[in-house]
């Protein structure tokens, strides 16, 4: 993904990709973890592959550090 963490990806609410990599910093696995925290792609949905995109994304970055 080439968006910066200061991207917004759910436009709905005002979500960043930052936001979305400190909910998997924080425990979240899947989508329905991250909706939990911070209810990116509740709304209308439309940024729901993004975000799946993001959290693939940031557990393979934390698994590469580890």
């Amino acid at each position: 993904m080439d968006m910066t963490d200061e991207a917004v990806v759910c436009t709905c609410l005002d979500l960043t990709v930052n936001d979305i990599r400190e909910a998997v910093r924080a425990g979240a696995q899947t989508l329905e973890d991250v909706q939990r925290i911070n209810d990116a792609g509740t709304i209308c949905g439309a940024c729901v592959d993004d975000v799946q995109e993001i959290i693939d994304d940031e557990l393979g970055r934390m698994e590469a550090e580890q």
